[in-house]
């Protein structure tokens, strides 16, 4: 043991057992950092450059994912304002059409309505000529009855003599 006493002092010139803290803290901080230079310079510098390459990857995905998000956001803009113009111009067709359709049916309608109107006036027509002809019809019998009537009550055998020979001597010459 003696020997390892006389290798911790600093009088040999030799290697040495340091009892301050503060020193020997500073030394081991010195080999700790060397040794991590030294040694862990290779393992850091690629787990830095994975993470960068991850990263810059990441990026890189990130940036195309945008890039095709704004080509779908432009495609369904576009889409979209061809869906409204074509909105638009079925609703200018359908309005279009409904006018020409009402305009149609009022024409029709009014068509109807003087086709009617000669109908009913025809109806009419017939109707007043029936009425008439029964009318005349009806006078007739009525004056044909009253004439009888009256010959019945003025005509008596010598007037009923007297007509037949006047017809008699009319026929006869």
């Amino acid at each position: 043991m003696e020997t390892f006493y006389y290798l911790a002092t600093e009088k040999s010139g030799g290697f040495g057992l340091n009892t301050d803290i503060l020193e020997t803290n500073l030394i081991n901080l010195v080999l700790v950092i060397g040794f991590l230079v030294v040694v862990g310079r290779k393992f850091l510098s690629n787990l830095l450059n994975e993470r960068r390459t991850r990263i810059e990857q990441e990026i890189k995905d990130a940036e195309n994912r945008k890039a095709q998000a704004v080509a779908a956001l432009t495609e369904a803009q576009k889409n979209l304002t061809q869906a409204q113009e074509k909105a638009k111009q079925i609703k200018a067709d359908a309005q279009a059409t409904a006018l020409r359709v009402n305009a149609e049916i009022l024409t029709d309608g009014e068509k109807e309505i003087e086709r009617m109107k000669v109908s009913a006036g025809q109806e009419l027509d017939s109707e007043r000529e029936k009425v008439v002809a029964d009318l005349k019809q009806t006078i007739a019998r009525l004056a044909l009855e009253k004439a009888e009537q009256q010959l019945k009550e003025t005509l008596n055998e010598q007037t009923q003599d007297k007509l037949i020979s006047n017809a008699v001597g009319q026929l006869g010459g």
